[in-house]
């Protein structure tokens, strides 16, 4: 249920248009709802006074879900949002093949304890069975329309990579991604399907079309001026620009590119094969990679992987496509090696940003890398 206090600049509104252009409900979740006008129920239709209160309640719905008890490791929990740090080797949902413990289950459980009802569980991200990290659960059908339409979401995982990853590995990699040249690149008929997975970079604020060239060359000048004002006290609109601290910036900036990869390469399916494939006949997919540490002794490296597309396996297709297999991968990679506590793919979800439906707020959230991913990395 939300409440809403009406102010006299919407006076005259149609409570569906309210809804909609000021609380950012999308016209799928007004489908789902019963509105009341200062306690008595109307409809969609009518149009808003010049004060009072507004009450929206979502029709209940059932699932078919079975409730399992299971430990969930908490993150983030609200009246709209639960935030969950996933184990490896744990569905995400049902499938056709296994129906019961799942995370869906723990989390039908986790309500039905909590509010005493059955609720659905709408994950707005998902993560494969044997990657570990954050899943971000709506607890109603406006926290899930407001995040699949309004929201701007960052996610960024951890992953071992087999191989040593330095400066000459970086350079030799991206030399030989510009050789793709624009066969892999964003097309002008795909930039209205990508608008909300392109426009993510600039937390708030809807980016245009003509400044996606800068998205896809990482460069983010606007965004990142804006952040040099913030913490140097100079203002823009005079233009009394503080150019040491300018040069420094910059410095830092091209100090970071030397350790970031971005990749933009399709990917397809091929037929009813598991494994996605690199080529131009796929779907477009970017990830930008960054080197964390280098592990000699171990031949692998740590790096940080931030998705700005949500295909399937994409993360490790793309490292499979530069030559640095994720450690544990059993699709694309070398598989287990017990012997070396290898058990599953090693990668983990850490890192979230996105805009919370009610507050309207930017929430990040971050966890530690996984402890077996740790444990593997520190033994000798």
């Amino acid at each position: 249920m939300k409440k809403f206090r009406i102010e006299k600049e919407h006076q005259r509104m149609k409570i569906s248009q309210y809804l909609r252009e000021v609380q950012n409900y999308s016209g799928r979740s007004l489908r789902n709802v019963e509105v009341f006008l200062n306690g008595k129920q109307v409809r969609l239709t009518k149009k808003l006074p010049s004060h009072g209160n507004l009450r929206v309640v979502e029709k209940k719905k059932g699932t078919d879900i079975k409730p399992i008890k299971l430990p969930l490791d908490i993150i983030f929990e609200d009246e709209d949002i639960l935030v969950v740090n996933k184990e490896p080797f744990l569905l995400t949902h049902p499938t056709q093949k296994k129906a019961d413990f799942t995370l869906a289950n723990g989390v039908v459980n986790h309500f039905m304890e909590k509010y005493g009802e059955v609720r659905v569980p709408r994950f707005y991200n998902r993560l494969d069975m044997n990657t570990s990290g954050l899943i971000i659960i709506a607890k109603n059908s406006f926290a899930q329309a407001f995040l699949q339409n309004f929201s701007i979401f960052e996610k960024k995982y951890l992953a071992i990579v087999n191989g040593i990853i330095d400066d000459k590995e970086i350079a030799r990699i991206n030399e030989e991604l510009a050789k793709d040249g624009e066969k892999h690149k964003i097309q002008d008929l795909e930039k209205e399907n990508l608008k909300s997975e392109v426009e993510k970079i600039n937390f708030g604020k809807v980016k245009k079309y003509e400044e996606i060239e800068k998205i896809e060359s990482n460069l983010n000048v606007e965004n990142e001026d804006s952040k040099i004002a913030e913490n140097t006290n100079f203002d823009n609109k005079d233009n009394n620009l503080n150019l040491a601290n300018k040069s420094n910036f910059e410095n830092e900036n091209l100090k970071e590119n030397k350790t970031k990869i971005i990749i933009e390469r399709r990917i397809f399916r091929d037929g009813k094969n598991l494994e996605r494939i690199i080529g131009t006949r796929g779907q477009y997919a970017k990830t930008a990679i960054k080197v964390l540490k280098v592990y000699p002794e171990k031949n692998v490296t740590l790096v940080e992987c931030e998705l700005f597309t949500g295909r399937t396996h994409q993360i490790r297709v793309h490292l499979k496509s530069i030559g640095h297999t994720i450690v544990g991968d059993e699709l694309y990679g070398k598989g287990l090696n017990k012997e070396l506590g290898i058990n599953r793919q090693f990668l983990h979800a850490y890192k979230v940003k996105f805009i919370h439906p009610a507050l309207k707020k930017e929430l990040e959230l971050e966890i530690p890398m996984f402890k077996d991913m740790k444990e593997f990395l520190e033994n000798k």
